[in-house]
């Protein structure tokens, strides 16, 4: 079996699959890691649980050497999530830890599953068709990811959901240049060898006008975890609109210290 999607032999406890969510999460999703650490302290371990799985199938196209194997991983994640809602969970510290996750929360079960569907998109070697296709891809991705975290901490699931939708459109035009790199293009109807072309920068244009349109109102929230993702979706908001048609490719520099000052404002907060 692959070692991408093959599950380890075991795990010594609990602790240790909660800190490997940590560590992963602090890796490769340093954003969503300092929303956490701004949550309170009794649903950290959730949040990180639900940021982990999202990031296991999130990088299914980058860990399998071509399509039916990304497919067979994603089959092996959907099992898993079964096999958590029926008591017989799988060998695997994500797993483990969203076992506990459900212990303590009732989540619903189709948002796992929608998520998961969601990268089937990953695996086509193309680009989305229309604005629509690419919405309907963040939504059944990061849209029902914060659905999930809404469910944990208590705020509106559809609330939540529009936040994702539209953090991710924000995300997909800020990573523009490595997906790039990967020979992918998530402009909708730009494949990635026209992307130095005026049509694709007026593609880009059109999904972060779409998301602005999506983001939520920050008035809105009470919810720390939701209000930190608000303020750092709109502030990469504002850095890419800024961008030109010579330089809407190339990466986007932001300022870490912003980041860090609200999360340090609320945490002192409480």
């Amino acid at each position: 079996m692959d070692e991408s999607f093959a599950a380890p032999d075991s795990i010594s406890n609990l602790a240790t699959a909660q800190d490997y969510c940590v560590f992963q999460v602090r890796k490769f999703d340093f954003d969503r890691y300092l929303t956490v650490i701004a949550a309170p302290k009794e649903i950290r371990m959730a949040l990180f649980s639900l940021f982990a799985f999202n990031l296991e199938v999130a990088k299914t196209r980058e860990v399998v050497s071509e399509p039916m194997l990304g497919r067979i991983r994603l089959q092996w994640w959907r099992e898993a999530i079964e096999g958590i809602y029926q008591g017989n969970p799988r060998q695997h510290e994500v797993i483990s830890a969203l076992q506990e996750t459900l212990n303590h929360h009732s989540l619903s079960r189709y948002l796992f599953d929608e998520m998961i569907d969601g990268r089937e998109f990953d695996l086509e070697e193309r680009e989305p068709k229309d604005i629509d296709e690419l919405i309907s891809y963040a939504d059944t991705t990061s849209g029902k990811l914060f659905s999930l975290v809404g469910e944990v901490t208590g705020s509106n699931p559809d609330f939540a959901k529009l936040l994702g939708t539209s953090r991710a459109l924000i995300g997909l035009m800020r990573s523009i240049s490595f997906h790039k790199i990967q020979g992918r293009s998530y402009l909708p109807g730009i494949p990635v060898t026209d992307h130095h072309s005026q049509h694709a920068f007026s593609a880009y244009q059109n999904v972060l006008a779409k998301a602005a349109e999506i983001l939520p109102d920050r008035s809105d929230m009470n919810d720390p975890v939701l209000n930190i993702t608000r303020w750092m979706a709109q502030y990469d908001l504002n850095r890419l609109l800024k961008k030109t048609s010579e330089d809407f490719e190339k990466p986007a520099k932001f300022n870490a210290w912003r980041r860090y000052r609200i999360i340090c404002a609320c945490l002192t907060g409480r």
